[in-house]
């Protein structure tokens, strides 16, 4: 059997990609402190405990894993970053390699390991569309703790012959917002409310890239499978980036008569111009993403229709740092 172990199964990413891996057919197994919302086998482990990790997984076998579990962001404690990012990745990493039988191990990365990150000054990348040879400059603990990850990863791959691949996301838009998705969830109240609505982009001309969750799902199932995305770093975006301007359109079109205006708190771009280049998926996976920011903003709508407002309340945000296990992207 193809069994899957997605570790941050309960968060923004982690959560939609089980349903999309359940709805392909696929074993799912969650590793997180909390029981996601598919109906699928939990083991409760916290990834910053070595020793509790490996008793947990102990005697099982994955074909591949997962791993979403990061901090959402730059918390302020620096230790506090590097247990759950860095270590985190380390510990699950090593019980990957002695299980010995994963085909492949899949990292959820972010766009942040060139540098981008909002909460740290924006610096104009080198060319654009960004390919994944650009260099990578952080400069905050969650952009380093992102790339220190990719290190690992492909430490074990060239030293213990860990098959893995990278996957480096911008911005995800989708429902359910929480975690790292949070801004998003903000953004649905708001659209709720029918009245104002912030976009993520400080000006209209702002270009920022994004990627819906159910693309983040289908690249990281088709590069898990590809022979040819093994020891490689893939960018994961949407079919094109967008400018305030035509994000506001969008959102206009979708929710008439709202007030949409820029300046967002979280905006990736910070006035200036990000976009990034899929060929590489393309030229090598035969992978292309599907949804459109139009498609992103109306399946947003639905949820906000369907009640996923009030039958998901939000969490305080502190809930989210410190627990060690779940998508906190």
């Amino acid at each position: 059997m193809d069994d899957i172990l997605v570790a941050g199964a309960s968060g923004f990413v982690g959560s939609q990609v089980v349903e999309y891996l359940l709805s392909q057919g696929k074993h799912v197994t969650a590793l997180d402190l909390i029981a996601p919302p598919a109906s699928v086998s939990l083991i409760r482990a916290d990834i910053t405990d070595y020793a509790g990790l490996e008793a947990a997984l102990a005697g099982k076998s994955y074909n591949r894993i997962f791993h979403f579990v990061s901090l959402a962001g730059d918390t302020g404690d620096p230790l506090q970053m590097v247990r759950v990012n860095v270590n985190g990745c380390l510990n699950l990493l090593e019980v990957a390699r002695k299980m010995g039988k994963v085909s492949r191990f899949v990292l959820a990365s972010s766009i942040s390991a060139y540098e981008w990150y909002p909460a740290s000054k924006f610096n104009s990348p080198d060319y654009m569309p960004v390919d994944e040879n650009h260099p990578c400059r952080p400069k905050d603990m969650y952009s380093t703790t992102k790339h220190f990850q990719e290190h690992l990863a492909r430490t074990y791959y060239h030293q213990y012959a860990l098959p893995m691949t990278v996957i480096r996301l911008t911005a995800v838009v989708g429902p359910h917002g929480k975690g790292g998705g949070r801004g998003w969830r903000t953004f649905a109240e708001e659209l709720a409310g029918g009245k104002r609505v912030r976009i993520p982009h400080l000006t209209a001309e702002e270009l920022c890239h994004y990627v819906d969750v159910r693309d983040v799902a289908r690249m990281f199932l088709a590069a898990s499978a590809h022979p040819r995305a093994v020891g490689e770093v893939f960018n994961c975006a949407g079919p094109s980036p967008i400018r305030g301007i035509e994000f506001i359109q969008i959102v206009q079109r979708i929710f008439p008569g709202i007030q949409a205006e820029t300046g967002f708190p979280w905006s990736m771009a910070q006035g200036g111009e990000l976009a990034f280049d899929m060929s590489k998926a393309k030229k090598l996976l035969g992978f292309e993403p599907l949804y459109t920011m139009e498609q992103s903003i109306q399946s947003i709508k639905d949820w906000v229709d369907a009640g996923g407002l009030k039958e998901e309340p939000a969490a305080p945000a502190d809930q989210v740092y410190g627990v060690g296990v779940g998508d906190r992207r």
